[in-house]
């Protein structure tokens, strides 16, 4: 499978002034077309933070996909911050100018047009229902952070995502984490193939529970797997 990160740029994320949607969606959706995601960052509107953590990013997985900051307005970084990142100029890309000309007609600003600089190499990512403007340059896919755009753009890109599914078998077990957890190392350190999760939960009565969640790219080695965690704990 493929490995990306998740980086999600906005002061208004880490001030509490929007919820972030697009790192859940995305790390949802993504898992589904078949890539791993390793890391999720957030990171505010700051040039040197959102560099230094692209490179952090690209040294430990194949993809990164980014979400924000490609607007017209003075904290919208992430453009030149992508080239200084990857270490090219950032140059008007002339489909993305002409892109930018059709979506807002004759009264396009400077402001506007200045979201067609973009870092050299990149191919453009067109939304299909939205026609939201996106781009792809060395591994690094830049999303607008509106969330319905970035949706657009991501389904519109799902090939390029496409990969093994991971399959998935869950085991409920009327156990609290702590009576399991000796067993549970065992059988990890017997299936080092697969994950084995653990998530407890409690209900208002305080009654716990834990759901035990194996993944793994072959199906039959998951419901195998699965098939150990069930006759260890006598689950059904």
């Amino acid at each position: 499978m493929k490995a990306a990160a998740i980086l999600i740029i906005g002061d208004e994320v880490l001030s509490g002034e929007v919820r972030d949607e697009n790192g859940p969606w995305l790390v949802g959706r993504l898992t589904a077309l078949g890539t791993r995601i390793e890391r999720i960052s957030t990171v505010r509107d700051r040039m040197a933070d959102i560099v230094d953590e692209l490179r952090r990013l690209r040294a430990h997985t194949d993809a990164v996909v980014v979400s924000g900051g490609i607007g017209p307005t003075h904290d919208d970084l992430t453009r030149p911050a992508v080239a200084t990142a990857l270490g090219v100029p950032l140059e008007r890309h002339p489909d993305a100018d002409a892109h930018v000309r059709r979506w807002y007609g004759a009264r396009t600003t400077d402001a506007e047009l200045a979201m067609a600089d973009l870092p050299r190499g990149s191919r453009l990512l067109i939304g299909a229902k939205t026609t939201a403007l996106g781009f792809f340059v060395s591994g690094v896919y830049v999303l607008p952070g509106v969330p319905f755009l970035l949706r657009d753009l991501i389904e519109g890109s799902g090939a390029e995502f496409a990969g093994p599914p991971l399959h998935r078998v869950e085991v409920s077990l009327s156990r609290r984490e702590g009576e399991i957890a000796d067993a549970l190392t065992r059988l990890q350190a017997c299936a080092l193939d697969t994950a084995i999760g653990s998530y407890p939960s409690v209900d208002p009565d305080g009654v716990w529970s834990t759901r035990i969640v194996v993944r793994s790219p072959d199906a039959a080695r998951a419901s195998a797997v699965a098939d150990q965690v069930r006759l260890a704990f006598g689950a059904r």
